[in-house]
């Protein structure tokens, strides 16, 4: 089909106007402009308009049919238009009878949608109304094409109306003689030179004339497969070359195509300055999301060491559980149990670090859940001057502390948790119990050599009692008792000199018990910014899909920008 270039430039520019539209319903921006109702839009896809002017029985149905390839015009020996026929396209074929002398004829063939052709009864036409219906048609006719009869292309009535056309319509004239097969290659050469000789001297040009055969072009065109010789004898390729030229050259239609693209580039510029205006706004919320995250992580530092002074009180924890300890290991340790003791496995220092352990775990774990509560509330009052400036600043609803941070419970479970391990392997690696084992085991060797000794004293006095060898009987029983009281106040003074080393080592050990909590405290209290941190991530993730959904948007502007900027080389 000819003006196949115009056609593809004008589907790729429709296709640009469609892309802008869409783009810019995504992005906001105002392109009412290239809405399908616009007017400059109906012209773009306004079909082009074909007059086909010549005496009656000029061929001029045929040469319409050949066009085309399709029987649109009917053909007959008797004249067949005795109205004017105005073909258009639609998807049902019907007729509508507009005036007396015109007739609009729809039929649903693609070509109508692009090419509207006007069929003239004849210039030589006596039926009253036929010339100013045709006349109404050649100022918007994109091509006039003018059909003589191989057998009289001398038609005097055809001559006379060329002659009145004016001048912006004679631009666009094309004279085709139909039916060229019926004379021979030298009549058609002296026929063509004096039809030219003839519009030269009518119009004052010398205009070009297709000498073509439209029988020869429809059996061409339905033969399978198509018979490209019998086109190329036909004539037709000339004059199809000609109309395509003129299609595609058009000043009309390419002042069409270049509103279009003016009004697509201006809405195009307002689509990229609605993209870079919003992603200006998404960089400014970015960056005003950097401040608020710095002033959380200034917040977490401050907190962490306001709370890292806090580890000293955690050595007064173990101060504390600790001296509670020495009190029940002195209860332990009197005269009477501690002679008790040596007739049974010693277990005494087990059961005081066991128990000076789970002490200690639960008090540092109460201490960590009131930490725990703390931090929470100070994420919370934190959250409480954040809020507003979010919705202030980004225009956006933020998260619900409470519910959005439900798991900072869970966090201050496991702070918990964390520190009561940490306490319990504190108060195992700092082995008291292998230090008041040594003691407690010195202790009861020296104590059993005072049993022994006592009790060896008693045997004698018994011995030396039955030899009724007196007084030194009473001599053996009073150093028995003597031996006995030396046992207790070593068993006292021992037993202070062990809870005083113990108190001692409590106190030293204060300190390095302290200090191996802090990497867990302080790792428990990132964990809650972390945690509260997760409040502001959830609006960085908004920012993030905002933004990239600018990244398709743009890179759709720039491919319509680049395929605007082609179709602009061909208009």
């Amino acid at each position: 089909m000819f003006g196949e270039r115009y056609f593809a430039t004008r589907q790729r520019l429709t296709d640009v106007v469609a892309g802008v539209r869409e783009l810019g319903e995504k992005t906001g921006a105002e392109v009412s402009s290239l809405a399908d109702e616009g007017d400059f839009l109906k012209g773009l896809h306004s079909p082009f308009l074909f007059v086909v002017c010549g005496e009656v029985n000029a061929g001029k149905s045929t040469m319409v049919n050949g066009l085309f390839g399709q029987d649109l015009c009917k053909v007959n020996v008797l004249p067949e238009t005795e109205k004017v026929h105005w073909y258009r396209y639609a998807d049902e074929a019907k007729t509508v009878n507009t005036t007396p002398t015109l007739e609009e004829r729809y039929r649903p063939i693609d070509f109508l949608q692009d090419f509207n052709i006007v069929d003239t009864p004849g210039t030589n036409s006596v039926v009253p109304g036929h010339q100013p219906i045709t006349e109404r048609f050649l100022p918007v006719a994109d091509l006039l094409l003018f059909v003589f009869p191989v057998s009289n292309p001398w038609g005097a009535a055809t001559w006379q109306f060329i002659s009145r056309l004016p001048e912006d319509q004679l631009q666009n004239v094309a004279f085709v003689l139909q039916q060229a097969d019926l004379r021979s290659e030298e009549d058609l050469a002296v026929i063509l030179e004096h039809m030219r000789t003839l519009a030269e001297q009518k119009t004052g040009a010398r205009p070009e004339v297709f000498p073509v055969s439209g029988r020869m072009a429809m059996e061409a065109k339905k033969a399978h497969p198509f018979s490209s010789n019998l086109w190329k004898k036909s004539g037709y390729p000339a004059l199809e070359a000609f109309i395509s030229k003129r299609v595609s050259e058009n000043p009309a239609r390419r002042r069409v195509l270049q509103d279009v693209r003016d009004s697509t580039q201006v809405a195009l510029r307002k689509i990229e300055e609605k993209i870079e205006a919003r992603t200006a706004t998404l960089d400014n919320d970015q960056r005003f999301l950097r401040e608020l995250e710095n002033e959380v992580d200034g917040r977490r530092e401050g907190q962490a060491k306001i709370l890292s002074e806090r580890l000293s009180g955690l050595g007064e924890v173990f101060l504390r559980q600790g001296n509670q300890a020495v009190d029940h290991l002195a209860s332990r340790m009197s005269i009477s149990q501690s002679f008790v003791s040596l007739f049974q496995q010693e277990t005494l220092p087990t059961h005081i670090e066991k128990g000076l352990t789970e002490a200690v775990k639960e008090a540092i774990e109460e201490t960590a859940s009131q930490d725990g509560g703390e931090l929470v509330q100070n994420c919370r009052t934190h959250w409480e001057t954040v809020e507003p400036r979010i919705k202030k600043n980004l225009q956006v609803q933020a998260p619900d502390f409470e519910k959005d941070t439900e798991s900072l419970s869970g966090t201050s479970a496991r702070f918990v948790r964390r520190l009561g391990r940490s306490a319990k392997q504190a108060v195992a690696q700092l082995k008291l119990r292998g230090t008041l084992d040594m003691q407690m085991e010195s202790r009861r060797a020296i104590l059993r050599r005072y049993m022994v000794a006592a009790l060896c004293a008693l045997i004698s006095a018994g011995v030396l009692g039955g030899l009724n060898l007196q007084p030194w009987s009473w001599i053996a029983v009073v150093i028995a008792l003597l031996i006995l009281g030396a046992a207790g106040v070593y068993a006292s003074k021992s037993r202070d000199a062990v809870c005083q080393d113990f108190t001692e080592r409590v106190e030293d050990l204060r300190q390095p018990f302290a200090d191996s909590l802090a990497t867990d405290y302080k790792e428990g209290v990132r964990e809650f910014y972390v945690e509260y941190g997760g409040l502001f991530e959830i609006v960085r993730r908004r920012i993030a899909d905002q933004k990239s959904l600018l990244k398709p948007q743009l890179e759709r502007w720039n491919d319509l920008f680049l395929e605007l900027k082609a179709i602009e080389q061909e208009i």
